[in-house]
């Protein structure tokens, strides 16, 4: 099998040093378990990182596979004006992924940009310390509903398990916006009640129940995780693994979990 590593990780700019400052410690359990997921990727020795984001410029009815010569990071909407990063692409496995989704007749563009968004910049800027010349797969998600973002998962694992390469797939994703009064947008019990339920469903394997949240639900937890998670939960759920919760915080009113999704 060619999947050798998957996680969920954050992707708040209050990560960076440099942008927290002495706000960081009050993410310390986040950082460290950053850290550790760091060791975990590195380990596994992938040749390519698929990364899923929220953020990045895509159609609303399709998902959308970032394809550029190279991609450069940097941190200047955040005050950082130090910190650059350049990655490359796998180009073969884009090719291949955009070929079979054409035959398939599914929502699948491709978009071409130098600059990679935050959502995938950041979790990117943690986990390849150690891995210089790993290439990436920078996918943005759609509009389209929880249900066909699963099934998307799942074909674009038949790529991953198809490929001779070893892939790591990183699911960018922060949880509900509204999980306390620190929110811009005020604590919701919905909000909080999203966060349980991503994580049961994370930790018990019963990756089926993403399809049960509702969009009433995710607009009032004012949450950017939903389809992303749900392309990820497709893409491990037939896969043997066991789930373990690094660590989860909430104290700028924000849900961030670190889970590493163990392969066996």
């Amino acid at each position: 099998m060619s999947l050798a590593f998957a996680c969920v990780a954050p992707h708040t700019p209050l990560l960076l040093p440099s942008v927290a400052k002495d706000k960081l410690a009050l993410l310390e359990k986040t950082r460290h378990a950053m850290l550790e997921l760091e060791k975990e990727i590195y380990l596994s020795q992938p040749d390519t990182i698929m990364i899923l984001t929220p953020h990045g410029d895509g159609l609303p009815d399709a998902l959308t596979i970032n394809m550029q010569s190279r991609y450069v990071t940097n941190f200047e909407e955040f005050g950082d004006l130090v910190t650059k990063e350049l990655w490359k692409p796998d180009s073969m496995l884009i090719n291949r992924i955009r070929e079979d989704f054409k035959t398939k007749h599914l929502p699948l563009t491709l978009s071409s940009s130098e600059r990679l968004d935050h959502g995938t910049s950041i979790p990117l800027h943690y986990l390849t310390a150690h891995l210089p010349k790993v290439r990436i797969v920078p996918v943005a998600i759609s509009e389209l509903d929880i249900k066909t973002h699963f099934e998307l998962g799942r074909e674009l694992k038949d790529e991953i398990v198809s490929s001779t390469d070893r892939i790591a797939v990183i699911a960018s994703a922060d949880l509900s916006t509204r999980v306390g009064p620190e929110s811009p947008a005020g604590f919701s019990a919905r909000g909080a009640a999203y966060d349980e339920r991503i994580l049961e469903i994370l930790k018990s394997h019963t990756h089926l129940a993403v399809l049960d949240l509702d969009q009433a639900w995710l607009d009032e937890a004012q949450t950017c995780s939903s389809r992303v998670l749900a392309v990820f939960l497709g893409m491990i759920q037939d896969i043997n693994h066991k789930t373990e919760l690094l660590s989860y915080e909430k104290p700028f009113g924000t849900g961030y979990a670190v889970a590493n999704v163990r392969l066996v």
